[in-house]
């Protein structure tokens, strides 16, 4: 897979001088040391047994190589102006809950027992008698309560108390401490026997579990299953016991599909809590798999056959090759090759080639794809070795370090299989059920016109005309779907007023179970990454049916409230909007003279290329000028009321940050039109800004939001409507321990503005945990309100939609009861979607939500970035600086080092050798400030890496001494 060249130096005569002879007494360790520092460029990249991140290790040396998570750094608790969610399940793991450990590089898990989080660290005892602490794990299976916590005193109290650094941690793993067996054997021999047991299961089932694909495979299309569906259709019910599988059967399951390659592969980055996703490949692609292997295999026995002189028939791949190394060697005309997961910029207008690939080409194409697109087989896999062997048969990239998936994704660009800003978490974080346009785009399957599955307005009758008030929907100019407006209506109590939240109403008109809805549920949320804009519903739906104007249904949330942003009463309606005035938060703001200042502002920009001009609103905006003194005046009151009521949310624990991410914008206006259908040729590259986003001026429209989900969570609560609710559970039992923090910790900095470190960070979000979606409504502490759901953007996300069409079904319900349901328990059977069938919708549903904001929030926005960061440093399109302040942020061991850049906070990673002799892996310490240079930034692998130049900050610290017997009692002062 990789290129090993050796060179061997003969002497031309058995003559020797005296230095050889005395070379040759000295012992063989010493005589290979001395032969390794005169040959230093002689072997390269040959595989570590235990890889740095990112890298594909060594596992037939090393068979286990347990990596804890690495830090999120560049994922934000805040998304927005909303809690985000990119982040992992680890905060769900309690003391005595048993998770498998595992990494990208590890052939074979171990079972490790969760003994608690200490200083910001978790702890884990694991099957081999090994402690171990980090960050959080990756983990696919856990088995909650394994062990109660005080079966975990007589490790713990073995572990450093008080307060101990990383790097202490990481001496003493280095340094072999550990629990006494004595002491872990009880865990020990708990976890044995659930192996044995599920060994157990396994053997009795081997048959069926090693032939599973027979059983679960559809011919073309993935499947998309969790576990526990997966083992009702392979196990017999035997092994059940009310409904429920016994963990150790799940995890003979678990372990069987993983063993095999090709068919299974979890959606490790976005799993429900209480049950990974699995995909479940069509045989169709298995086929592909298969069949490229065979290719492979082929074409180089060809080869040895006719280095030994012997002659045979050209293997099947022959042509791929030749018209491979046509296409590439035309690219690289105009594009150069880059060992930066992307190729360079155009150089030129060049034309066009158009290339018909055979069925053979196409199926060598198509697994290319997998490996190195999908990314669809663990970095263990043998597969791995045959995306690398057509590389090395091309003769194309004798230059690139490794023949890994980031040469195979920049050889599709060469070829124009793909376009060179193609963007790979496109690929990576796939929507199930969808297929990627090449380029941009996505490709649903085809439910024929949409339109025609409308219904007419079910609800007109019962609808209210908002007469007489003005709905104000407050957004940006760019912004082309209007889901939401705000209104006051006063009363007879001057200290009492109706704020009404209008919201757009598609449920009133696509049926849950119509075409329209399925379309819909495949994409759950609009996609605004650059370049690859995805609406939710069409075009035709969303902005000419229902984008919120004049005589436009809505759906209405209501709240009547006192002026000290008490909330007295609440209640839904549906109704008809009249009075409609479009405007931008910065022009509201304006007008009320209520400009929010956020503490932490972010004002680094760059921009490579033209960059287009903001394109005309499609529809009337009103400026301050054009607002009488009554408008004015209910927007303040407006603002001012929500303030009260935001305030009554921070009394309860609400955390009031906004944390400003860079995000990138790409620009395509000036790029030719012509091009290929796969748009993989097109001449020039698209222009791209960077930038911290910035929050909208005014607050009014962010609190009336969050106003309008807690009144649908409580109307919907009262009636025992099921819905998707947002809850944190884990916020709620550390309530006070998060307000004491926020109160001591945060706020101090924010209101200094000053940002909080990332240890800070971390701590807060192990304090919070995770957001859950369920049908049962619960405490959102963040939001600091007793229940919430999200139900004002119904044009952009699914889960929205279904909240609008429960409460729509129940609004009607009441209508044909001529009653109110509140009070109502058990019944709803009036409901388009009952408990039981949301309950099995919702894991799927999360999947598709957090893939939608990771590739726009996570990993694809970020991957916009690096492509500016490459064509600034490698092809000077915009001024970067030479040198950058790299903060450390995490140590892997003695191995690398995880920092952060003071350009743009972009993760970038310092390995041992890059260290320059500036200073060695046992002095660096979580904290340090280095001044560093780029080495290399792999766009395709998400990574930048550095090396360093000289110290600017180090941070204190003392270095244990070797811990004897009772010695590491010491370490615990």
């Amino acid at each position: 897979m990789f290129k090993v060249s050796t060179t061997v130096q003969h002497p031309a005569s058995n003559g020797k001088n005296e230095e050889e002879r005395r070379k040759e007494q000295l012992p063989i360790r010493q005589r290979l040391r001395i032969w390794d520092e005169e040959n230093p460029d002689e072997i390269k990249s040959i595989l570590s047994d235990v890889s740095s991140i990112g890298e594909l290790s060594n596992s037939y040396t090393r068979p286990m190589n347990v990596t804890m998570v690495d830090p999120e750094i560049a994922s934000p608790l805040f998304d927005g102006d909303e809690l985000g969610d990119l982040r992992s399940e680890d905060a769900d793991i309690n003391p005595g809950d048993m998770v498998e450990l595992s990494s990208e590089g590890s052939r074979r898990p171990l079972l490790a027992i969760c003994l608690g989080r200490f200083n910001g660290y978790d702890h884990y005892y694991t099957s081999s008698g090994k402690w171990f602490s980090g960050l959080g794990v990756k983990t696919l299976f856990v088995v909650h309560n394994f062990v109660q916590p005080a079966e975990l005193e007589a490790v713990t109290s073995e572990l450093p108390s008080g307060v101990t650094s990383l790097d202490t941690l990481n001496i003493l793993h280095d340094l072999g401490h550990n629990p006494s067996r004595s002491s872990g054997a009880p865990l020990l021999r708990n976890m044995l026997q659930f192996a044995q047991a599920a060994e157990a299961v396994y053997q009795a089932n081997a048959g069926t579990l090693d032939a599973s694909s027979a059983f679960i495979g559809d011919p073309v299309k993935h499947r998309y299953l969790t576990l526990h569906e997966i083992a009702e259709l392979l196990l017999p019910k035997s092994y059940q016991k009310d409904g429920k599988f016994d963990p150790h059967a799940l995890y003979a399951v678990h372990r069987a599909l993983l063993h095999d390659e090709v068919f299974f592969r979890p959606l490790r980055q976005t799993g429900h809590k209480r049950s990974y996703l699995f995909e479940v490949s069509p045989l169709s692609e298995v086929r592909i798999v298969q069949r490229a292997e065979s290719l492979v295999r082929e074409h180089w026995e060809r080869e040895a056959r006719l280095f030994n002189g012997q002659k045979g028939e050209p293997s099947p791949m022959q042509g791929f090759i030749e018209n491979a190394q046509r296409l590439i060697d035309e690219s690289r005309k105009n594009r150069e090759w880059t060992q930066t997961g992307i190729i360079g910029p155009s150089k030129s207008r060049a034309t066009p080639i158009v290339h018909e690939w055979s069925p053979t080409e196409l199926d060598i194409l198509k697994f290319i794809e997998l490996w190195a697109s999908y990314q669809k087989f663990p970095n263990y896999s043998r597969l791995q070795c045959f995306g690398s062997a057509i590389l090395r048969a091309l003769d194309r990239y004798q230059e690139a370090e490794t023949l890994s998936a980031s040469t195979g994704w920049s050889f599709l660009q060469e070829i124009g299989w793909i376009p060179s800003w193609e963007i790979p978490a496109r690929y990576s974080i796939r929507f199930p059920g969808v297929d990627i346009k090449p380029g941009g785009g996505y490709i649903r399957p085809y439910f024929g016109n949409l339109e025609r599955h409308l219904r007419s307005d079910t609800q007109g009758p019962a609808r209210r005309t908002w007469e007489g008030l003005t709905a104000y929907c407050i957004d940006s100019e760019a912004t082309m779907d209007i889901d939401d407006a705000v209104s006051l209506e006063r009363t007879t109590d001057p200290n009492q007023h109706w704020i009404h939240i209008h919201v757009a109403d598609p449920a009133s008109s696509i049926q849950a179970e119509s075409p329209v809805a399925k379309y819909a549920e495949l994409i759950p949320e609009t996609i605004y990454l650059p370049g690859h804009f995805e609406r939710m519903l069409p075009t035709s739906i969303s902005q000419d049916w229902f984008s919120l104007a004049p005589d436009r249904p809505c759906l209405t949330f209501s709240a009547l409230v006192d002026n000290d942003g008490s909330v007295l009463e609440h209640k839904v309606t549906r109704g008809i909007l009249k009075d409609v005035v479009y405007m931008t938060s910065e022009d509201v703001a304006s007008a009320i003279d209520g400009h929010r200042e956020d503490p932490i502002v972010g004002k680094e920009e760059v921009n490579l290329g033209p960059i287009s001009k903001v394109k005309p609103a499609n529809r009337s905006i009103t400026r301050p000028g054009d607002l009488d003194s009554d408008h004015k005046d209910e927007l303040a009151l407006l603002s001012q009321l929500g303030r009260a009521i935001q305030a009554h949310r921070l009394d309860k624990g609400a955390t009031p940050f906004f944390q400003p991410r860079p995000e990138a914008q790409a620009y395509f206006d000036h790029l030719p039109q012509e091009g290929t259908s796969k748009a993989g040729f097109v001449t020039g590259d698209p222009s791209i800004r960077i930038a911290y986003e910035q929050r909208s001026g005014t607050d009014l429209v962010e609190n009336a939001m969050r106003l309008a989900g807690e009144i649908a969570a409580r109307w919907c609560h009262d009636r025992g409507i099921p819905i998707p609710f947002r809850s944190q559970p884990r916020a709620i039992k550390n309530a006070a321990l998060i307000q004491q923090y926020t109160r001591d910790v945060f706020y101090p900095l924010l209101k200094a503005g000053i940002r909080p470190d990332d240890s800070q960070w971390r701590h807060l979000r192990a304090l919070i945990g995770s957001d859950e979606i369920t049908t049962t409504a619960g405490p959102h502490f963040t939001l600091g309100v007793d229940m919430y759901t999200k139900a004002t953007s119904p044009l952009r996300r699914f889960s929205d939609l279904i909240v609008h069409w429960q409460i729509q079904a129940a609004l009607a319900e009441e209508h044909r009861r001529g009653a109110s349901l509140v009070g109502n328990k058990d019944d709803d059977s009036f409901l388009p979607f009952r408990r039981e069938q949301l309950d099995r919708m919702l894991p799927m549903i999360r999947v598709r939500e957090k893939q939608a904001r990771g590739l726009t929030r996570g990993d694809g926005g970020d991957q916009w970035i690096l492509q500016a960061l490459v064509r600034a440093w490698r092809f000077g399109e915009a001024p970067i600086p030479e040198t950058f302040r790299f903060q450390v942020v995490h140590l892997h061991g003695r191995r690398s080092v995880l920092g952060r850049l003071d350009w743009f906070e972009r993760a970038a990673l310092l390995r041992a050798e890059a260290l320059n002799d500036v200073l060695r892996m046992a002095d660096v310490r979580v904290g340090d400030v280095y001044e560093v240079r780029l080495k290399n930034v792999n766009v395709h692998a998400n990574q930048v890496f550095v090396e360093a130049v000289r110290v600017l900050e180090k941070t204190g610290g003392q270095i244990p001494t070797t811990p004897k017997g009772n010695d590491a009692e010491a370490l615990r002062a």
